[in-house]
């Protein structure tokens, strides 16, 4: 069995701590950190894709081919999911992709935490992969991204977004305008 660890699904990062968590990544930490923050995938939506990546140039869309099953929906197999991304996003994945790795989700979470430590993050410990997951919805939705759009670029039902991913607007203008120097043009893209 892998490592169980402490983690608060309800947590997500402020936009000043994103940064400052992510500076004190490394550089494999770091493109796993960007992928996640860019799609809102699973990190085991992430390794996958960048084993077997597909992205349709034309329109700037990756797609995950092997994706989570949910049993309780009656899913049998993975559903292919196709995922709008921001251009710039998409150029830096197509190059990094030939020298950078998703870390796995073990190696992830302890970087993550010890990049949230270094970072003076309060509650380092509670931060796992799924947290910038969460961290991306919040922000998706504090620009005003359509919910239900958003559940199916998550892989999610409306129902599951409303319960585990919203969160009341808690940003102030300046928190606004970093999220949307790290997301660029992707909230516009997911409406």
């Amino acid at each position: 069995m892998g490592n169980k660890i402490k983690q608060n699904k309800k947590r997500f990062f402020y936009p000043p701590e994103y940064e400052k968590m992510f500076d004190n990544l490394n550089k494999n930490g770091m493109f796993t950190a960007r992928f996640m923050i860019n799609t809102g995938a699973r990190i085991s939506e992430a390794k996958w894709f960048t084993k077997n990546p597909v992205f349709d140039s034309q329109r700037k869309n990756i797609i995950l081919l092997k994706t989570k099953v949910r049993a309780r929906l009656k899913e049998k197999k993975p559903e292919p999911r196709t995922l709008p991304v921001s251009k710039t996003f998409f150029n830096q994945l197509k190059k990094e992709i030939k020298t950078h790795r998703i870390l796995s989700t073990n190696a992830f979470n302890i970087a993550l935490r010890k990049a949230c430590k270094e970072a003076r993050i309060p509650n380092d410990d509670e931060f796992s992969s799924h947290n910038i997951r969460k961290t991306f919805a919040t922000w998706c939705l504090s620009l005003g991204v359509n919910s239900d759009n958003l559940a199916k670029h998550l892989g999610h039902t409306p129902s599951e977004l409303a319960k585990d991913y919203a969160t009341n607007d808690v940003f102030n203008h300046q928190d606004k305008q970093i999220i949307r120097s790290i997301l660029k043009d992707l909230p516009d893209r997911i409406h």
